[in-house]
């Protein structure tokens, strides 16, 4: 039977935060930060406080099954702790939310946990509201017979205006150049038939609500990789002025304490960009970069 847990701002801003995406005990307390004058001390504290939501069948946690021992918990929102947040009359998510993380994808869903989390403490500390939020899987675009699913989308609000950032967490996986749906040109491809489609809807519907611009955000392993796949972005664009895609490297946003507004990106001109830019026609002093082809690749499209 479980134990009736009394919970506390704090408790709520944590099941929040797992109704987002999986966390350690350590990626708790990063994002503890945004939880105001209820962030927690150190890692001893939250486990603590986890194995109590456990207790009370509002979390769960589990062990990466490829890994042995030392190997860090990860806590999941369990199904109690999903109508806690939402109430009993909402229709309950697919289970992959509550199961554990298949083998396959964990690498994928760590590196993703570490962007979401780095995310929202960076637009706390930059004092830039997270108005929008979809996690891993639950926002679907499409137009025609293209379907893109990005790992995360974000939307922020600074000074009246409207940024919408998807995220695409690149971890080599998947072919540059291929006809495959699954390649990252086709995966551009379909970003690009989607922008040229919410674009023409909200002209022909008199233009009454903000532009409905967005970015796609490659965060790549490789400095390589992310100049190849802007070089793809280029090849791919409907129009050459509209930057769609960025990219930058793991590491370089993961470091970034000022990740919203430093120019960690590229677009596919070379130039570079920030996710939340309030001055977008500011003369940028650094030099554009060169960007190359990768092998094998397809010619204009």
């Amino acid at each position: 039977m479980a134990n009736t847990v009394i919970l506390s701002d704090r408790d709520v801003a944590m099941l929040r935060l797992l109704d987002k995406t999986p966390a350690t005990a350590a990626l708790v307390l990063k994002s503890s930060v945004t939880f105001g004058r209820e962030s927690f001390l150190d890692e001893r504290r939250v486990r603590e406080r986890l194995q109590t939501l456990e207790e009370g069948r509002l979390v769960r946690s589990f062990l990466p099954a490829h890994t042995t021992g030392g190997a860090a918990k990860w806590f999941k929102l369990s199904r109690g702790g999903f109508v806690q947040l939402h109430g009993a009359e909402d229709s309950l998510p697919p289970r992959s939310k509550f199961d554990d993380i298949p083998p396959s994808r964990f690498e994928h869903t760590r590196v993703l946990a570490e962007v979401i989390v780095h995310t929202l403490v960076a637009a706390y500390r930059s004092r830039v509201p997270v108005t929008g939020f979809h996690g891993d899987g639950t926002l679907v675009l499409e137009t025609g017979s293209s379907r893109q699913v990005p790992d995360c989308h974000f939307q922020f609000a600074s000074v009246g205006k409207t940024f919408n950032v998807l995220f695409e967490i690149d971890n080599s996986t998947e072919p540059l150049t291929t006809d495959r749906l699954q390649s990252i040109r086709a995966k551009i491809a379909g970003y690009e038939a989607y922008q040229d489609t919410v674009w023409y809807n909200w002209k022909r519907g008199g233009e009454r609500s903000p532009r409905p611009y967005f970015r796609v955000v490659f965060l790549t392993k490789t400095v390589e990789r992310a100049h190849h796949i802007l070089w793809l972005a280029g090849q791919c664009a409907r129009n050459r002025d509209r930057r769609l895609c960025y990219a930058a490297t793991q590491e370089s946003y993961l470091r970034a304490s000022n990740a919203l507004h430093a120019f960690l990106f590229h677009d596919h001109h070379g130039g570079w960009t920030c996710l939340v830019d309030l001055h977008p026609t500011a003369k940028i002093l650094l030099a554009p970069i060169r960007l190359s082809a990768p092998l094998g690749s397809f010619p204009r499209i």
